[in-house]
Order: C-alpha cells, then sequence, then structure tokens
C-alpha cells in the first residue's frame, strides 16, 4: 500500500463521497438536487469513483446487538515470528465472530474486533484465534464515543499538506 495513493477529486467529488458516506441508499436524482447536477452526471461521477476505487463498496450498518451479539470485544495479537503471523492471518479469517482483523506494526502484530453473545463465547473464540505461541491483550467495548466517521475534502486535503511537508 502506498502512501500516496490518493486520487484527484474536485468540489463536487467531494460533496457526493460525503454525502454517500452519510447515506449510500441516496438516489441519483436526490443526491443531484444537493449537487445540483442531473441524475445521469450524478451516475457518471458514481461509476468513475468506483472505478477509481474511491467508492470500494457499498454495506448496510449493522446494530451487532440487534442480532443477539451484544458483546464487543478489541484483541491485540503478539505473534512470535513472520510464519506464526501468517497462521494467524489464515486462521483467523475462517472465524465468525472476527468482524475485522487489522496486520500492524509495532509490538503486536494484529488486532481484531470481535463480536459475540456472552463472556463465555468470548473465552471460546479467543481460544481458537489465540496464536500458538505469543500472547494476547482482550480489552471489552464498553462504548463507542467516536463511531465511524466521515471522511471530509477538509481532512483529505490537511494530511496532503502534512505528506507534501515532508517530502
Amino acid at each position: 500500500m502506498s502512501l500516496d495513493s490518493t486520487v484527484p477529486l474536485d468540489e463536487i467529488d467531494w460533496r457526493l463521497v460525503e454525502a454517500l458516506q452519510e447515506n449510500a441508499r441516496l438516489t441519483f436524482a436526490e443526491l443531484g438536487r444537493q449537487l445540483e447536477l442531473s441524475p445521469p452526471a450524478v451516475a457518471e461521477r458514481v461509476r468513475r469513483l468506483e472505478v477509481l476505487g474511491v467508492i470500494a463498496g457499498y454495506r448496510a450498518e449493522i446494530d451487532p446487538a440487534r442480532l443477539g451479539l451484544p458483546l464487543e470485544a478489541v484483541v491485540r495479537i503478539q505473534a512470535s515470528s513472520a510464519n506464526e503471523c501468517q497462521t494467524i492471518g489464515d486462521r483467523i479469517s475462517r472465524e465468525p465472530e472476527v468482524q475485522r482483523c487489522w496486520r500492524i506494526t509495532g509490538s503486536d502484530s494484529h488486532v481484531l474486533h470481535l463480536a459475540v453473545r456472552s463472556v463465555e463465547h468470548l473465552d471460546d473464540a479467543l481460544s481458537r484465534v489465540m496464536p500458538r505461541s505469543g500472547g494476547t491483550v482482550t480489552g471489552v467495548v464498553l462504548n463507542t464515543p467516536v463511531p465511524r466517521r466521515t471522511i471530509t475534502q477538509k481532512l483529505a486535503q490537511g494530511t496532503q499538506q502534512l505528506v507534501r511537508a515532508r517530502h
């Protein structure tokens, strides 16, 4: 992954991206009214953003608790070797409780987000994702003071300015 994989967007693209992050179910007609564009012009921009990989997909945001999974946990894993890292990645990809996994730098090798029914279910899931050697640290999510945020033009342009200033 390149740190400079920025796709240039104009002001209208940014407004479109921000609107879709807030509500991906908006129709092209509704988006067109917001952006003062025709529905075909909106559709063309959306298709271009999809092709460029800016829009990577569309998903419903689900509340796990409403589906019987009220307990969420964050698990940090320390693998003992590069081979163990690969083994962990292969193993956890098959575990349904693992909602997300990041391979990271530092003393930990992976961070997992799990959704489970109970403490007992968490214990069972941990026994399946735990490395053969190395260790884990688990934290139970109490609440989410900062839910998923919208990526804004202001954030991205500030980030681009920081990257340019470093080079």
